[in-house]
């Protein structure tokens, strides 16, 4: 009788390279509550975006985070994703951006938003959400 191992063991090796970038890579999500923008002047702050946990993200880095916030019907505001070292200014509603790639993935994100002229109405913003897709800390 002959063995054929060699397909299962090339499954098996399959497997364990699978599992192992699983285990490295993943990403979270994270939504705040409506915000009130009133100032053209001075920017409202979102509350935190952090990990559902904290064990998800230790270890990990940032590769790439997404965002979206909802602005009512022809309302502009300027807007901003912030880290605790300083903010990003955002193109527009969605988008996403590696400009923080290398950060801890458990650092806390926020939004700013602020009117785009002094002569706008207060706008409320609903939606805001990111999505940071991290993974493990590569080191030399």
């Amino acid at each position: 009788m002959i063995r054929r191992t060699g397909p299962w063991l090339a499954g098996v090796a399959l497997c364990a390279v699978w599992m192992g970038i699983a285990h490295a890579a993943g990403s979270w999500v994270a939504s705040a509550p409506s915000l009130l923008v009133t100032m053209a002047d001075r920017p409202s702050s979102s509350a935190a975006l952090l990990p559902p946990s904290p064990e998800l993200a230790r270890g990990q880095v940032m590769r790439r985070v997404g965002w979206q916030y909802q602005p009512p019907a022809g309302s502009e505001v300027n807007a901003w994703l912030c880290h605790p070292g300083g903010c990003i200014p955002l193109p527009g509603p969605r988008g996403q951006t590696d400009v923080m790639a290398g950060l801890p993935a458990d650092t806390p994100l926020y939004f700013q938003f602020s009117l785009q002229d002094r002569r706008q109405r207060a706008t409320t913003l609903q939606g805001l959400q990111v999505i940071v897709d991290h993974e493990h800390l590569q080191r030399p």
